[in-house]
């Protein structure tokens, strides 16, 4: 049976916030501890930003005011590693200076602490910090904590980076900057870098290879023409030459799975269908039973249709790939996963409508073998309720991961209380009058403007 639900805990039943781009991770070692993030703010405005958790799978959330960050974060990904109970994050710290993004990556050994997380990395200039995490097996029986933040860093040429460290649950956790780009190329690539890892040592990371632009950032019309690249790593990131074991065309490392795509790159919602910057979308999974076996998302212009989703898969470690499994138009913030029975799960959100009838449905879908595919609505909300307070509106991304044969994601939405904006069910913690759609204040009588709240959801 699926399950969603309403993070937002009844004690802040009065919150507004745009609590949009939200991720999460599961506890491998115990599927009941779960952690969300959003840019959801502390309510009391300290000195700490606040992570959901749960220790019911999911189906009780409150916030934990330990992420050392001013109130909020800019962007926030958290990941757990597989044994270990030891959760990570990825985060731009607030305050940072002027015109500049401040990275941290952090650790803590208990999510429920109040201590804040330790500080592992602390630097400036990347953005969109994307933590994976796994724990390698030892012969000797000390485990260790691989964890790989994919960034847009833009002190480095070509901006496609990832922070490695190969013993992150150490006391000092020491971490390697590697650049990814390859090409000799110049200026930056995409924000989106994604990497997927395997306990065998296998590590796919995905990004936008930029090319050349037109239109304008300050007007709202650059549009961007890239490469959609992947590289591999055979030993977690080992060696001299990390990252080289997919070439591309002219023998540089990183592979082309598709060239000279086209997309906008918004710098914010105002004015665009739905109130939902673009920017190019992407997610990649690999099998935990076979390593060579991924599945990548992406999204483009596509001549005639707008903005479209592809779906692709490669069964020899990246070498080759398919042709699209699955075009959905007009859907953005994909997320990938493939669960121990070989199930690939497929997160997105599609613009449907026109007008004011434009809305934003959720939608999850399954499939055994890439081409017969199930579908499962988990939200449907109007795209223009509420307003736009910042960009992103939902979000740049989503989050989908699978612990065994379950599917676990969290994705932001409106949040009036419709049953029929949920067709297959939702729990709402924050008070909600179902019958007369709207939200109520802690004291269940005070209504509460409509807002954006992340919610989590099961299938499994």
């Amino acid at each position: 049976m699926v399950l969603v639900v309403n993070m937002i805990p009844r004690a802040l039943s009065g919150e507004v916030g745009q609590d949009s781009e939200p991720t999460l991770a599961v506890n491998p070692a115990n599927t009941q501890q779960i952690v969300g993030t959003a840019f959801t703010r502390d309510p009391l405005g300290g000195t700490l930003a606040p992570i959901y958790v749960s220790s019911d799978g999911g189906q009780t959330w409150s916030l934990n005011l330990t992420v050392p960050s001013q109130t909020a974060t800019s962007d926030i990904t958290v990941a757990f590693s597989s044994t270990t109970n030891t959760l990570y994050a990825g985060i731009l710290r607030i305050p940072s200076p002027p015109q500049q993004t401040r990275l941290n990556i952090l650790r803590t050994g208990n999510y429920l602490s109040p201590t804040p997380m330790t500080v592992l990395v602390d630097r400036l200039g990347p953005d969109q910090p994307y933590v994976q995490a796994v724990t390698i097996p030892s012969p000797n029986g000390n485990a260790k904590d691989r964890v790989y933040v994919g960034m847009n860093d833009f002190a480095a040429p070509g901006t496609s980076t990832v922070d490695v460290s190969l013993d992150a649950a150490v006391a000092k956790g020491k971490f390697k900057s590697i650049q990814l780009e390859k090409s000799g190329k110049q200026g930056q690539n995409g924000p989106q870098v994604r990497p997927a890892c395997h306990a065998d040592g296998t590590v796919y990371i995905a990004f936008y290879r930029w090319l050349s632009t037109t239109g304008d950032w300050p007007s709202n019309t650059l549009v961007v023409t890239a490469d959609i690249v992947i590289v591999r790593d055979d030993n977690g990131g080992q060696g001299s030459k990390p990252f080289q074991a997919l070439k591309g065309a002219n023998g540089v490392a990183g592979l082309e799975v598709a060239r000279g795509v086209t997309f906008p790159f918004h710098q914010t919602g105002q004015g665009v269908p739905g109130q939902q910057r673009l920017g190019g979308d992407l997610a990649i999974a690999v099998s935990p039973q076979d390593s060579a076996l991924v599945y990548l998302a992406y999204c483009d212009l596509v001549a005639g249709g707008g903005y479209t989703m592809h779906v692709r898969r490669s069964s020899n470690r990246g070498a080759t790939w398919s042709n699209d499994l699955l075009t959905v138009p007009m859907a953005i913030n994909a997320g990938l996963a493939i669960n121990s029975a070989g199930q690939v799960g497929l997160l997105y959100q599609q613009l449907t409508g026109a007008g004011t009838g434009q809305r934003w449905v959720t939608h999850f879908q399954q499939s055994a073998n890439g081409t017969n595919w199930s579908d499962l609505i988990l939200s449907t909300a109007p795209a223009d309720t509420p307003r736009l307070k910042f960009s992103p509106y939902l979000g740049d991304y989503a989050h989908l991961m699978a612990v065994g044969q379950t599917f676990y994601g969290i994705f932001s939405a409106s949040n009036t209380p419709d049953r029929a904006n949920f067709p297959n069910g939702v729990t709402y913690l924050r008070n909600a009058d179902f019958t007369n759609h709207r939200l109520l204040d802690v004291d269940r009588t005070t209504p509460v403007a409509v807002s954006i709240d992340p919610f989590f959801f099961r299938v499994p």
